[in-house]
């Protein structure tokens, strides 16, 4: 089920130049909450050695064993990885000087699943099992190592422009009428992504792009948020 919801605000623009036609301006936001049409699991998989080599070796063995587990559960789970560490043990934030030098890999791994908890929970329970360290963000629209998004959002980002046109359209003729003007006709409409990006988890320090561009801890509560600039030309 989808629930739109809208939160507007306006300014008023009027041209001053000379022979200039007057002009409205309106801006609204127009927010919709949908279901999730697919999940996303992250976890970290690390490898060590004697030499970065070495643990180079042992991180892809580790990616390996714990794929091939994934794939057993659900075989049509895409799974990508990008490297996050090469270098040391304990990457992240401050090393005293003269630190042991202990050669880690360590890479992100993203699985992609349909949006279904209890599957996305037995993917993240192998990958545990496996050693691997779970990607659990606590950044305000995700939390957790396990996300959902909407893979394709154009019908419903046609839909927010549509439902914002309607609301713009009626608000410029309102303000229009308490000045005693008209609204001749649409100039222009412009739309901007939201400004949270919800589609960026974070973990110690490390930030995971998820593919969709709109992403929730909850597979029933995905929000999808756009900015909405008009310009309507009114009468003088």
């Amino acid at each position: 089920m989808k629930k739109w919801g809208f939160c507007l605000t306006f300014c008023l623009l009027l041209c001053a130049t000379a022979g200039g036609v007057p002009t409205l301006g309106v801006e609204t936001t127009v927010t919709a909450t949908m279901k999730a049409t697919t999940a996303y699991v992250a976890f970290l998989v690390r490898g060590q050695g004697l030499l970065i080599s070495d643990a180079q070796k042992a991180c892809d063995a580790n990616i390996t064993a714990v794929s091939e587990e994934i794939k057993k559960r659900f075989k049509d789970a895409r799974i990508d990885t990008t490297i996050v560490n090469t270098g040391t043990k304990d990457f992240q934030g401050w090393r005293a000087a003269g630190a042991k030098i202990e050669p880690d890999v360590t890479q992100l791994v993203t699985v992609t699943l349909p949006p279904d908890e209890t599957l996305a929970a037995e993917i993240l329970d192998i990958a545990i099992r496996k050693g691997a360290i779970p990607f659990c963000s606590d950044t305000t629209e995700l939390l957790g190592a396990v996300y959902y998004g909407i893979d394709n959002t154009e019908a419903a980002e046609e839909q927010l422009y549509q439902e914002a046109a309607a609301k713009l359209r009626k608000e410029a003729e309102r303000l229009a009428n308490l000045m005693k003007r008209k609204v001749i006709q649409l100039k222009n409409i412009r739309r901007f992504p939201e400004r949270n990006n919800s589609s960026t988890a974070e973990y110690r320090e490390i930030r995971c792009f998820l593919p969709a561009a709109f992403c929730s801890s909850d597979p029933n509560k995905v929000r999808i948020s756009m900015d909405f600039a008009a310009i309507f030309e009114i009468s003088e």
